[in-house]
């Protein structure tokens, strides 16, 4: 699986768009998987299947949660330059 790394970077912007990404990946990767018939696979490729699909749904979370806290302190920087140029 390709590393979409978003958590690699402090640019809002850039983190949303990696993040998008990957949500476009994991769609098109279930619309591929739907396809499959997984009965006809071996143990050690469901395994492979499976635990890519944990570690998509936990980047995707992680992905969520990092978004949110690059616009908090995006916007908590904001205040304190306002607060700032007030105090001054």
């Amino acid at each position: 699986m390709k590393d979409f790394a978003i958590t690699a970077t402090r640019d809002l912007d850039r983190a949303a768009q990696r993040l998008q990404d990957l949500e476009r990946y994991a769609d098109r990767r279930g619309q591929l998987l739907e396809t499959l018939d997984l009965d006809l696979l071996g143990p050690d490729q469901l395994s492979r299947i499976f635990a890519e699909d944990e570690q998509i749904n936990e980047d995707l979370a992680w992905g969520h949660l990092y978004i949110n806290h690059l616009a908090e302190m995006e916007a908590l920087g904001s205040s304190i330059e306002r607060d700032l140029r007030l105090a001054a």
